[in-house]
C-alpha cells in the first residue's frame, strides 16, 4: 500500500477546488525546448571535457571531476529546490533559477583551475534541474490519459537539447572555445525564458503546505521511504542512468583516441546518434498509455541490456557501434519515461514532491556514472566500459523484477 507524507493529505482539500491548466501542443513545444535547453547545459562539460583539460593543465580523469560535479549538484538541487514548487508558482521558480543559472554559466566562463570550475559547474548543475521544475506542472496541465505522451514528449527534449547541444559545443569550441561556449549557452536560457513563461501562464497554482522548507524536504525523502512504486522506479532508473553517464562520459575519449582517432568535432557530432534517439522516444510514450508504464519499462531495460553488451563487440566499428548506442539511448530515455509515469502515478495531484523523491535518488546514484565510466575507460578502455554497463544494466532488471511493490 503506497502511503504519503503528512503535508500531502493536509493540503488535498486546497487541491480539488484549484483550476487546471490546459496543455496545447504550441505550450508543450516551448515547454519541451526549454527542457532540451536546460539539460544541455547540465551535461555540456562531457563535450568540452578535451578542451577544458588542456585549456586547465590537467588529465582527462581530473576534468571527469567537473563533469560529475554538474551532476551531483543537480541532484542536491533537486533535493533542496523542487521542494519549492509545492508554494511557489512554476513560473516564479523558473525565472529565479534560469537568472542565477545565467550567472553561473557567466562565473564558469572566467574559471581559472578545476577547483573554480568543479564549483562553478556544481552551481549550474545546482540550478540547472528546470526540467524537474516543468515537467511535474505539464503533468498537472494535461488530462491523465496523456500524461505518458507528455512525459515523453519532454523527456525526449531533454535527449535531442543533450545531444544536439553536445553537437554544437564541439563544434563551437572550434571557433569560440570553450568559455565562449559557455557564455553562449547563457545567451541561450536568456532567448528561451519568455516563451516558457508565458507557457506556464496555465498551470495550476502551487497547493500550499504549513511546513516548513527543510520539513518539506524531509517530507519527500519519507514519501520515498514509505512508496515501494516509487522507490523501484528510481532505483531502476538510478542503474539506468549510471550506464548512460558511463558510456558518454568517455564517448569523446573513445573517438578521438586510438585506434579511431576522430577530430573533437567528428566525436562530438557522432552525438547526433542520440538526437535522433530523442527524437523517437516520444513514441514510446504512446506504447506506455496504451500498454502499461511497468511493462513497457520492462521491455526497454531488455533493450538497454543488449545493447550494453553489444558495445563490447562493436565498439570499433563506426557504423555499428552508432546503431547500438542509438538503442541503448532510446531504451535508456524510454525506461525514464516509463519510471517516472510509475513513481507519478502513485499521487498525480502532489507530483512536484514526488518527482523530489525519484529524481534525487536517480540522479544522485546515477550520476556518479559520470566518473565510474572515465575511471573504467582509464583501466581498461571503452571494453571495460561496456562490460561495467552490462552489468548496471543487469541490475536494473534485476531491481525492476524483484524490487517491492505490485508485479503488474
Amino acid at each position: 500500500m503506497v502511503t504519503t507524507p503528512n503535508f500531502i493529505h493536509e493540503t488535498n482539500r486546497n487541491m480539488s477546488t484549484q483550476p487546471s491548466g490546459r496543455m496545447t501542443p504550441l505550450r508543450l513545444l516551448a515547454l519541451a525546448v526549454f527542457c532540451g535547453v536546460s539539460a544541455s547545459i547540465v551535461y555540456i562539460p562531457q563535450a568540452l571535457l578535451t578542451d577544458i583539460s588542456s585549456d586547465l593543465g590537467v588529465s582527462h580523469q581530473v576534468a571527469s571531476l567537473i563533469a560529475a560535479s554538474a551532476l551531483l549538484g543537480y541532484a542536491v538541487g533537486i533535493l533542496f529546490l523542487i521542494p519549492f514548487g509545492t508554494r511557489v508558482r512554476s513560473s516564479r521558480q523558473v525565472i529565479v533559477q534560469a537568472s542565477v543559472l545565467t550567472g553561473a554559466l557567466l562565473l564558469t566562463a572566467l574559471s581559472q583551475n578545476v577547483a573554480a570550475a568543479s564549483a562553478a559547474f556544481f552551481a549550474v548543475g545546482l540550478v540547472g534541474n528546470l526540467a524537474q521544475v516543468i515537467i511535474p506542472a505539464a503533468n498537472r496541465m494535461c488530462a491523465p490519459e496523456k500524461r505518458g505522451f507528455t512525459n515523453s514528449v519532454l523527456v525526449g527534449a531533454l535527449l535531442v537539447g543533450l545531444f544536439g547541444g553536445r553537437a554544437l559545443a564541439s563544434a563551437s569550441t572550434d571557433w569560440i572555445g570553450w568559455r565562449g561556449t559557455i557564455a553562449a549557452c547563457a545567451l541561450l536560457v536568456v532567448l528561451t525564458l519568455p516563451s516558457t513563461l508565458w507557457a506556464l501562464r496555465r498551470a495550476a497554482p502551487p497547493v500550499g503546505s504549513a511546513l516548513s522548507h527543510l520539513a518539506l524536504v524531509s517530507a519527500s525523502l519519507r514519501s520515498a521511504r514509505g512508496n515501494p512504486v516509487l522507490l523501484r522506479a528510481a532505483f531502476t532508473q538510478s542503474l539506468v542512468l549510471a550506464t548512460f553517464n558511463s558510456v558518454w562520459a568517455v564517448m569523446v575519449l573513445h573517438l578521438t583516441g586510438p585506434p579511431l582517432s576522430w577530430t573533437v568535432t567528428q566525436a562530438g557530432l557522432f552525438g547526433l546518434v542520440g538526437l535522433v534517439a530523442g527524437f523517437l522516444t516520444p513514441w514510446s510514450g504512446r506504447f506506455i498509455d496504451a500498454h502499461g508504464a511497468r511493462r513497457m519499462t520492462g521491455f526497454f531495460l531488455l533493450v538497454l541490456l543488449l545493447s550494453s553488451g553489444a558495445i563490447y563487440l562493436t565498439h570499433s566499428a563506426p557504423v555499428l557501434f552508432g546503431v547500438v548506442l542509438f538503442f541503448s539511448t532510446w531504451a535508456n530515455q524510454s525506461a525514464l519515461s516509463g519510471n517516472q509515469v510509475q513513481a507519478l502515478s502513485t499521487s498525480p495531484e502532489h507530483s512536484a514532491q514526488i518527482n523530489t523523491a525519484f529524481s534525487f535518488i536517480v540522479f544522485f546514484i546515477g550520476g556518479f556514472g559520470g566518473f565510474v565510466g572515465p575511471l573504467t575507460f582509464t583501466m581498461g578502455g571503452i571494453s571495460a566500459v561496456a562490460v561495467e554497463v552490462t552489468v548496471s544494466s543487469t541490475l536494473a532488471m534485476l531491481v525492476w523484477r524483484f524490487g517491492p511493490g505490485p508485479r503488474h
